[in-house]
């Protein structure tokens, strides 16, 4: 089965996409569910661009697929299409991309523009020879999209996840091992950050040349880039020190590209 998805939106359909809501992750910042009914006010698509929920074997699994069911029953409820994308924290859901309006529109979580996922966690730092064998049974990952999708799954059921440092008391030192600690974690995730628009780009330029609008998280930073008549925009996270965005589409044009906000929740960003 394919892990692509074609999605032709009724004209005139409003089409939001979010990403990384990471609902049940304990630093998880969006609303609960049930707050979250003005993201689908006048929406008849909503897209998540991956890591909806925490699905994998971990900590927060139970409460995140709790929450996942939660919101597939209110887009329902307010007849709403949710289209789900995996990302590397719900590897459980089956499309990894999604082409929308013909393909000049792509939507992807992001984690397969690198063959490691993300060459800066844990995961990655403590299994690299695993992760480094693994990568190896995928030889046709650079030219055969399909192929490279389902690595970036395969990688992410390769190791559980790994949370914060334990046996260690003190939360701010805590904290700081979690983010600075190896430091070529920190380093790693900067460089992510200043060159995540460029990757996506030569991943569009060899993989889907005529695509116009390609949307994608995984980052945790909002961003918003151009690259001749291809623009380029990231959705942000719903998660601590993170901001949500979120990119309004109607007719295979971007309608609006915003930070969401709702005073009527307890969401900060």
């Amino acid at each position: 089965m394919s892990c692509i998805i074609d999605i032709e939106p009724p004209a005139g359909c409003l089409v939001r996409f979010v990403s990384d809501l990471h609902l049940g992750h304990e630093r998880c910042e969006a609303p609960a569910v049930a707050e979250l009914e003005p993201l689908l006010q006048g929406v008849g698509m909503l897209v998540v661009v991956g890591d909806l929920a925490e699905t994998r074997p971990c900590a927060w699994q139970a409460r995140g697929m709790e929450a996942r069911e939660e919101l597939r029953h209110l887009c329902r409820e307010h007849g709403v299409q949710l289209v789900e994308i995996s990302g590397n924290h719900d590897p459980d859901t089956p499309a990894l991309l999604a082409r929308f309006w013909s393909g000049r529109v792509i939507a992807m979580h992001g984690h397969a523009l690198y063959k490691e996922v993300a060459p800066w966690s844990w995961e990655y730092l403590r299994n690299k020879q695993a992760c480094r064998e693994l990568i190896a049974r995928y030889a046709d990952a650079d030219e055969n999209l399909e192929s490279r999708l389902e690595l970036s799954r395969a990688m992410c059921q390769l190791t559980p996840p790994i949370l914060r440092r334990e046996g260690i008391r003190n939360p701010l030192l805590r904290g700081f091992m979690h983010c600075f600690w190896p430091p070529q974690r920190p380093m790693g995730i900067v460089w992510s950050w200043l060159t995540c628009a460029r990757r996506c780009e030569q991943f569009a330029r060899r993989f889907f040349p005529a695509a116009e609008v390609i949307i994608f998280g995984h980052m945790h930073r909002f961003g918003n880039w151009s690259f001749g008549k291809r623009r380029i925009l990231n959705t942000g996270a719903w998660f601590k020190h993170a901001t949500p965005y979120v990119v309004d589409m109607r007719d295979s044009r971007v309608i609006s590209y915003k930070k969401y906000y709702n005073s009527e929740t307890n969401h900060k960003n």
